[in-house]
């Protein structure tokens, strides 16, 4: 789980430096103030951590800044895949410092020429001794393009779906598994499973598929807010969600019915509960007024961190509990 984020002179930040991390994090601003882009800086280190730790027992010459290197190419998909194109324009390096888990402590930089190599970083050798995993929900419905988005990415290697799509796409194809979930976690789908109105998302013949009851549908005849619910569903029943992931999600609000984001912002903060650590970005107000109830009302922190734009410094930060109220200035 993150603890500390401090950042120079990346995308659209000249310098943010994000002290206090909750299990439960939102992101507001307007649109062009960088919330999508802290959302996969904070995914690609974590799923680069994750990988790394997965590739380099197969692999001992693998080394973590390949990995992040290669992770920060295909999330961002700068220009010509080139690293460099990603420092803030006008400045020639940027520089990343996370610590995440209590025990990793990591920091790298690179410069605006840079292509595909990062060669500044600490530590050099990273020891990962609690399993790290990372999703990203991004807010474009994918169940009904992945077998596209497959072939694009990891047939062809067509720049267009990012590897949040593709790494999400790999964690769906994962069978449900039966066992006992975490409280929290049971709730949460028994919450799921009522917005869908009892129904299941499954896999037939290695196609998606929703059924209900003796109906069954293909992902292009089924609702957006079920598809985006359904998938929500899977990954905690098939376990890619459990107490110590890390979840980000972009505006999960999108295509859903008012009554189903009540359910959803709640299921969230029962995700939370469960040990999940959430990144959520959001333009939603109503979205916040219920995290902001929910803290209140359980006396539990949910950090809200709240971008604009300044004209000589860039994307800047400021930073509040929702336990203490709503800012003035949302």
């Amino acid at each position: 789980m993150f603890n500390n984020l401090i950042l120079e002179n990346i995308a659209a930040f000249q310098q943010l430096q994000w002290q206090q991390h909750e299990r439960l994090n939102l992101i507001i601003g307007e649109n062009d103030c960088g919330k999508t882009h802290l959302l996969k800086l904070l995914y690609g280190i974590a799923r680069s951590l994750e990988d790394y730790q997965k590739r380099g027992n197969n692999d001992p010459s693998l080394s973590w800044q390949e990995v992040l290197a290669d992770k920060l190419r295909w999330i961002f998909q700068p220009p010509a895949l080139e690293l460099g194109k990603l420092v803030h324009k006008g400045k020639s390096q940027l520089s990343v410092n996370a610590h995440i888990n209590d025990d990793i402590n990591l920091s790298f930089s690179f410069g605006e020429k840079t292509t595909r190599k990062i060669l500044k970083f600490t530590p050099h050798f990273i020891a990962i001794t609690t399993p790290i995993n990372a999703l990203f929900l991004p807010p474009k419905e994918i169940l009904t393009v992945m077998d596209a988005i497959e072939a694009t990415r990891s047939q062809l290697e067509i720049i267009g779906f990012d590897d949040t799509y593709l790494d999400l796409i790999k964690a769906l194809r994962l069978p449900v598994s039966r066992g006992k979930l975490h409280q929290h976690l049971k709730t949460a789908v028994e919450l799921l499973d009522e917005q869908m109105g009892k129904g299941q998302i499954e896999v037939e013949q290695n196609e998606f598929m929703f059924k209900r009851g003796h109906e069954k549908y293909t992902m292009s005849q089924t609702a957006e807010g079920i598809k985006k619910i359904g998938i929500l569903n899977r990954l905690i029943k098939n376990r890619m969600l459990k107490p110590g992931s890390i979840l980000f999600v972009d505006e999960p609000e999108v295509n859903l019915h008012p009554k189903a984001i009540v359910a959803l912002v709640d299921i969230f903060f029962l995700l939370a509960q469960a040990g999940i650590q959430i990144y959520l970005a959001t333009h939603n107000y109503f979205v916040l007024r219920r995290f902001e109830w929910l803290a209140r009302k359980h006396n539990e922190p949910i950090g809200l961190c709240s971008l604009f734009r300044s004209p000589k410094n860039g994307v800047l930060a400021e930073f509040y509990n929702l336990r203490d109220g709503m800012p003035s200035n949302p």
